[in-house]
């Protein structure tokens, strides 16, 4: 797969096998936010697979999402508008640079319904392929709105915009998806067009019935295998969507036919220009890396002059780069407008980078797994770039690894750490562990009503909980008893916690531990080091703060906006680039 760039959209191009592909090409249209996220690594196994079998592939982010540019994306009409031209001009390009003559449209959810409207209005539209289709726009506002209720702790006014996630819907684009009907859309006749969905609805036979009548010709293929589409582990490893009935529907529907005249093969192990994307103030270039540059990380550095210092920025949890509401790509941007370089990267086996061979359809274990091994090749990857000094930034299970990146990586001298959960990974459950470290007395856990649905649905495990709690019962008399003993002049024993972070000291690494003031997510901390860090006083270049207004998953702005500057200062402090902070 080789990176892309157009009209300030950020892509992949998948090639098939010796570039000779036929003259149809396949455009996947993604969803947004969590479901965006959650089929990320689906998508780009169903590229490959696409690929394999002889289409062209180009899957792309819409304006504003992923790592695409923002735009004046209201300015221009809003985002529905710049959604439905994204999927356009990634259309124009994919057959302009292929040969195709004929595209295949596949989208899910949201992507789904853009992919819809895209096939009613254009006429080179050969195929359509609907994940779980949102097919009324007004229950998905309703939505929309719910989850926002539900983020900011108050209900939106009904005709106004809307802020949620990464977004900052205006009043008009929220009526612009409302007023969408797939039942009223008049698909080309003889259009082929396969429907996968998870459930049989009365909406949904609505358009299967409209669609047919006006001479599509309609398959509904059976959802088996697709879940991962829309659900995933929070923690454990799992399996990648299995496209099969995919494959062979589209097969026989819409071959790749035959290599278009007076297209030039791409080799697969070619070597392109980089693409390069030019937000406002800075330069962002995809960089692939590691063994077999399987490795994928976005460089974003300063639009002017070349800093030889930068932020390595990891995955939070099973976040593709991007991050939770985006956030990675709003801190390297911003990273960039006070002089400072990033690169915001995938560990193996997430996002955009490929795991070990032969466990390409797996998505990693969020904590399980050495990570040591990707910060040092990210590190190398850099060096020959020119970088000289390396910061590592996580969140939460990202800042696990960066703690532990920093430990196994020599030249990382600063380590930005936001919301870290544990030091080390106890026996056992892990999400359970993480969930009951501010040691809420189970009793009092269980009479909230979610726990009881949770454990009821088989999502949470009572033993496991049960363990989880004695755990970490034990880990804070461990904590009190070893302090105390400190205290009385009896003992130094270190935890490995104190241990690491002595070692990392010595060696002139600083550390900031950033938290927001939930007791969950300092409670770990508190026990190593104290609630308010006045422990870290023995670790020279060590500071905590808990930052006012920050969640645990970096989706609201205010808390993040403060995270930010304090971390801009703490690495202005060690004379890295100076700039006016706002």
């Amino acid at each position: 797969m080789t990176p892309v760039a157009f009209d300030g959209c950020f892509g992949w191009l998948h090639a098939p096998r010796e570039g000779a592909g036929g003259d149809v090409a396949v455009l996947i249209c993604p969803s947004l936010m969590e479901d965006a996220v959650v089929a990320h690594c689906s998508l780009r196994s169903l590229a490959d697979g696409l690929a394999a079998t002889g289409y062209w592939v180009l899957r792309f982010d819409h304006p504003g999402t992923g790592d695409s540019s923002d735009g004046d994306i209201e300015g221009n009409g809003g985002h529905w508008a710049a959604w439905q031209q994204s999927i356009d001009a990634a259309a124009t390009w994919l057959r302009t640079t292929t040969g195709a003559k004929r595209l295949v449209l596949c989208g899910l959810r949201i992507g789904a319904t853009l992919a819809a409207l895209a096939t009613a209005r254009r006429d080179d539209i050969a195929g359509l392929v609907l994940f779980e289709p949102v097919l009324g726009g007004h229950s998905y506002v309703r939505q929309l709105r719910l989850d926002a209720e539900m983020l900011h702790g108050q209900r939106p006014a009904g005709d106004e915009g809307l802020a949620i996630r990464e977004f900052r819907f205006s009043a008009r684009t929220l009526e612009q998806i409302a007023a969408v009907d797939l039942r009223r859309l008049p698909l080309p006749a003889g259009s082929k067009v396969a429907v996968f969905a998870r459930s049989e609805t009365r909406r949904l036979d609505e358009c299967v019935r409209a669609w047919t009548g006006a001479g599509a010709e309609v398959a509904r293929l059976d959802w088996e295998g697709l879940t991962p589409l829309v659900h995933q582990n929070i923690i454990e490893e799992d399996l990648l969507a299995d496209f099969s009935g995919l494959f062979r529907w589209l097969e026989q529907a819409v071959p790749p036919g035959v290599a278009p005249q007076g297209v030039a093969p791409v080799p697969r192990n070619a070597d392109p220009e980089p693409a390069a994307l030019r937000p406002p103030g800075c330069i962002e270039t995809p960089l692939t890396f590691g063994g077999d540059r399987r490795l994928f990380g976005m460089l974003c550095q300063p639009a002017q002059g070349s800093p030889g210092d930068v932020v390595i920025i990891g995955n939070v949890g099973r976040e593709p780069h991007y991050g939770t509401a985006r956030h990675t790509v709003a801190f390297a941007r911003r990273l960039a407008s006070v002089g400072i370089a990033s690169l915001r990267i995938d560990y193996a086996g997430l996002g955009d980078s490929l795991g070990p061979a032969g466990r390409e359809n797996i998505r990693s274990h969020v904590f399980n797994v050495d990570r040591g091994p990707d910060v040092r090749a990210a590190v190398d990857a850099l060096e020959q770039r020119g970088f000289r000094r390396f910061a590592l930034q996580g969140v939460c299970s990202g800042a696990y690894h960066a703690f532990h990146g920093a430990l196994y990586e020599p030249r990382i001298s600063e380590l930005l750490l936001v919301n870290i959960p544990l030091y080390t990974l106890p026996d056992g459950d892990v999400r359970a562990h993480i969930e009951h470290r501010d040691l809420t007395p189970l009793l009092q856990k269980l009479v909230i009503a979610r726990s009881w649905q949770r454990l009821f649905s088989g999502q949470s495990n009572l033993r496991n909980v049960a363990q989880a709690q004695l755990a970490n019962v034990r880990a804070k008399g461990a904590s009190k008893a070893r302090r105390l003993a400190e205290r009385l002049g009896l003992s130094r024993e270190r935890s490995f916690a104190q241990q690491a972070l002595a070692t990392l000291s010595k060696r002139g690494v600083r550390t900031l531990f950033l938290f927001s003031p939930d007791e969950g997510d300092i409670a770990v901390f508190a026990r190593e080091f104290g609630r308010t860090g006045a422990d870290l006083d023995a670790y020279p270049g060590a500071a905590m703060r808990i930052v006012p207004g920050m969640d645990h998953s970096q989706m609201k702005d205010a808390g993040r906006d403060v995270a930010e500057r304090w971390t801009i200062e703490f690495l202005a402090e060690a004379h890295w680039p100076r700039a006016q902070i706002d």
